[in-house]
């Protein structure tokens, strides 16, 4: 398996996340209840945390965030099944797929992302950005980029590339790169590529035959090779994503729709989406670890 093998697993899980930028984690003090607090207060705090909850969840469909977790296996899948497989064993390559797809389980990524929502909860801002997402151009935007973030529609984008970036006019893709700058959408990409093919590719070289497996320096230079060959790849599909999902609106709306990104509401909403997404990768990479541990170091060694 080639390098540009591994930088391009996963592109459309990637995808998933374009648009945010990575969130401060300022999480509000969750001190548990005074054993000897009142009933009202009590009451009072439970009525606070249910109001919040209902704020979260408001946030969470609303900026297709649910609709996009939905999606996560059916993408990942097909990323992984789009690359060459590696000097495996068949079984082992298919139990590896299996392990691998089952580590990213949508009720579990759901509630690492409410979770995470939750730490950093502050009132205004929250009030702020969710009216921001219900506004009807927050919401006509949503409804692109959660039809655009199919497998489906992920697959017709790639074959279809080269006709929508040639079709794109100077003033669009000068948009897009506005865009991208604005949602930090190829940094943030990038690193979460990087997060997760390190991740692949080092639980990859566990179960590798002896010879076969990699030194820690030869993993290491792989993974920097890996990460300044993606540089420009994944900008590129970023871009093409960005022409693809609003491809039917005009310069006009798109100018609208990139002055919600770069207003202090809309940069600080996407930090915060960035900070879940991350932490979900950072999740799946220690559940993965744990399920191939058990699926094939600990059977190998009995």
């Amino acid at each position: 398996m080639t390098t540009s093998k591994y930088a391009t697993a996963f592109m459309a899980l990637i995808l998933l996340a374009a648009g945010c930028a990575q969130a401060p984690r300022n999480p509000v003090d969750n001190t548990s209840l005074d054993s000897n607090a009142s009933p009202a207060t009590a009451t009072e705090t439970a009525d606070i945390a249910t109001d919040r909850l209902a704020i979260i969840e408001e946030i969470m469909k609303e900026s297709g965030t649910d609709a996009m977790i939905e999606q996560v296996p059916a993408m990942v899948a097909m990323g992984f099944d789009q690359q060459q497989p590696p000097p495996l064993d068949r079984d082992d390559y298919e139990k590896f797929r299996k392990t691998f797809i089952a580590a990213f389980d949508p009720p579990r990524i759901r509630q690492t992302i409410v979770m995470h929502l939750q730490e950093n909860y502050d009132t205004e801002r929250y009030a702020a950005f969710l009216t921001q997402l219900k506004s009807p151009l927050g919401r006509k935007m949503t409804a692109l980029e959660t039809a655009a973030h199919t497998p489906q529609a992920q697959q017709e984008m790639m074959r279809m590339g080269n006709i929508i970036m040639g079709q794109a006019s100077p003033e669009r893709l000068k948009l897009v790169r506005r865009l991208d700058e604005a949602a930090g959408a190829t940094d943030g990409n990038l690193h979460m590529q990087m997060l997760m093919t390190e991740t692949m590719i080092r639980n990859l070289n566990r179960i590798m035959p002896a010879p076969k497996r990699l030194s820690d320096p030869q993993m290491n230079q792989m993974l920097e090779q890996i990460r300044m060959q993606s540089i420009f790849p994944i900008r590129q599909v970023t871009h093409l994503s960005m022409v693809y999902t609003f491809r039917s609106i005009d310069d006009t709306e798109l100018q609208e729709y990139i002055q919600l990104y770069e207003s202090d509401t809309g940069r600080w909403g996407t930090k915060l989406l960035r900070g879940a997404w991350e932490r979900v990768s950072a999740d799946i990479a220690l559940e993965l670890a744990q399920r191939i541990e058990q699926t094939f170091i600990e059977k190998n060694a009995l």
